[in-house]
């Protein structure tokens, strides 16, 4: 990576919906070698996804989740599939899921489905008061 690659990493960590002709022109390049490069950052993992960050109007919480060992990596397969935010402990707790839910209702359906997973022990729900 070198400093073109970070100067564009800038620009779409300013303003993520600027368009490669736009970073371009702000650049001094042509639009072909901006779309080369964000191409080779993400082949090479140093830009990992490109998302959409809402505004906190729902409910956030994380989901700790127990799980039987044997069946981790269905679970984590069944996870990855439904939430975009999961990360793996090594501890008391297995998972943690981070969701942001439209209301209390959403929040109890969605954790009773993962409570229900093959394999999963329990959980405990943890939710943002702030």
């Amino acid at each position: 990576m070198d400093e073109r690659d970070r100067a564009i990493l800038a620009r779409l960590r300013e303003n993520s919906r600027l368009s490669n002709s736009e970073i371009a022109r702000e650049l001094n390049v042509s639009e072909g070698t901006i779309r080369k490069r964000i191409s080779r950052l993400v082949s090479s993992g140093v830009i990992k996804q490109f998302t959409v960050v809402t505004s906190s109007s729902g409910i956030d919480a994380i989901v700790l989740i127990r799980m039987d060992v044997k069946r981790a990596q269905d679970i984590i397969k069944l996870l990855k599939s439904r939430f975009s935010e999961i990360y793996e402990f090594s501890g008391r707790v297995d998972l943690a899921v981070k969701l942001t839910c439209g209301s209390v209702e959403e929040l109890n359906r969605i954790v009773d489905e993962i409570r229900v997973i093959d394999g999963v022990k329990g959980t405990d729900t943890l939710i943002r008061l702030g």
